[in-house]
């Protein structure tokens, strides 16, 4: 790595620390260009040329802190797996400065194409890929049927822990992941399964 790239990453570290630190201090609402090079000692100018907004400052913090997060589960079970990858987004996303900016960037990314194009690709496809195995494990065992579509079971699993966060503000408490799981999970089984 030549001198220019190493100053470059020592910059960009700088700008994703000082971002993640006032994220976690403020809240997404509160977050500026501005407050970020303050606290990181990089030029607005900087900034700028890196990051288009704060959405994409923000987004930035995101698919740097999303690669040290997993919610694939391992069990011997699927029945347990599905559960405890519910459990997990939901902690994930209530629990922790990860999904507090992802909650933060909801509407911004209905809002802004490239911005939706960058999520999905790099947020939203790695629980995909995460479930993808997940059931691809399940067929192998025997539990889940063949020809299980992967983004549907995502869709079927996830899509409730949003809809409770973002529109109905139903609790999602410990035993929701079990519940929601003991309902879905017939339609995935290969053989009837007590729930």
């Amino acid at each position: 790595m030549s001198g220019h790239q190493k100053r470059r990453a020592r910059t960009e570290r700088a700008v994703l620390v000082a971002a993640r630190e006032l994220l976690a201090e403020s809240g997404f609402g509160r977050l500026t260009i501005e407050g970020v090079a303050e606290r990181s000692g990089v030029a607005k100018t900087t900034i700028y040329r890196r990051y288009r907004s704060r959405n994409d400052l923000a987004l930035g913090v995101l698919l740097d802190m999303v690669g040290d997060v997993s919610t694939q589960p391992y069990a011997l079970d699927t029945l347990t797996e599905l559960t405890r990858l519910v459990d997990r987004t939901v902690d994930l996303m209530s629990n922790t400065l990860l999904g507090r900016i992802m909650q933060g960037l909801v509407s911004e990314v209905a809002a802004d194409a490239e911005l939706a194009r960058t999520y999905r690709e790099r947020v939203v496809s790695q629980r995909v890929e995460e479930v993808t195995a997940l059931v691809e494990r399940g067929v192998a065992r025997g539990e889940l049927r063949d020809g299980l579509d992967p983004e549907l079971v995502t869709d079927l699993l996830l899509g409730p822990i949003y809809y409770r966060l973002f529109l109905s503000g139903s609790p999602l408490d410990e035993e929701f992941g079990r519940r929601l799981v003991a309902a879905l999970f017939p339609a995935f089984a290969k053989e009837p399964h007590p729930a």
